[in-house]
């Protein structure tokens, strides 16, 4: 049996047990809360760029519609990146009351080494898929920067029916250039669609 003593120190052995382990409960959950997000983002950081761009573009009357995506935290590998986005002449129940036709291009900084195929309705891995850039060019602005332009071929829509064009960017950025250099540089990929209608000239 224990003395007033004993028990007096038999107590304060059990109260410092129990603050021990509530300290270290609450380090391991502070820990927990500065490492779960750093390790989260490093995933998104990671598979953002592999996402696609879900990037509509919808022509209802003749428009002049851009879009940018930029490409960060992209890395030197075998496997290429891709990114989808499509062109229609209907959003929801409404849809363009005439013909249209319409020019895709697109401009690209020349920051990093990378290479661009569009393919139209298909994907790159496709056994008939063709690329569907039909002129491409280097351009340097008033302030002096580079930009990459490709142009794709004009394509129409119906007004009679719903269409839609689904197009797949396939950026490369080939597993030799893994460099430092090449580390925390954004790229950014702009994409312009200039519909206009056509009216019977009757």
């Amino acid at each position: 049996m224990l003395n007033g003593k004993d028990f007096l120190e038999h107590i304060n052995r059990k109260k410092f047990k129990t603050i021990v382990f509530a300290s270290l409960l609450v380090v391991i959950l502070l820990v927990s809360i500065f490492l779960i997000p750093t390790t989260f983002s490093r995933y998104v950081s990671e598979t953002s760029a592999e996402a696609e761009a879900d990037v509509a573009f919808y022509l209802l009357k003749a428009d002049y519609q851009t879009n940018i995506v930029l490409l960060e935290e992209i890395t030197p590998r075998n496997a290429p990146y891709t990114y989808t986005f499509t062109v229609s002449n209907y959003e929801g129940n409404k849809r363009t009351e005439t013909n249209m036709q319409y020019d895709l291009s697109i401009r690209t900084t020349t920051n990093l080494p990378l290479e661009y195929e569009l393919y139209l309705n298909s994907v790159y891995t496709d056994a008939n898929a063709q690329d569907a850039i039909i002129d491409s060019d280097v351009i340097q602005d008033d302030d002096g920067t580079y930009f990459n332009i490709f142009t794709a071929d004009t394509k129409y829509f119906s007004y009679s029916y719903n269409e839609t064009n689904t197009y797949q960017l396939v950026v490369y950025f080939p597993a030799t250039y893994v460099d430092e250099i090449y580390q925390d540089i954004v790229e950014s990929i702009e994409i312009t669609v200039n519909s206009k209608q056509i009216l019977d000239d009757d």
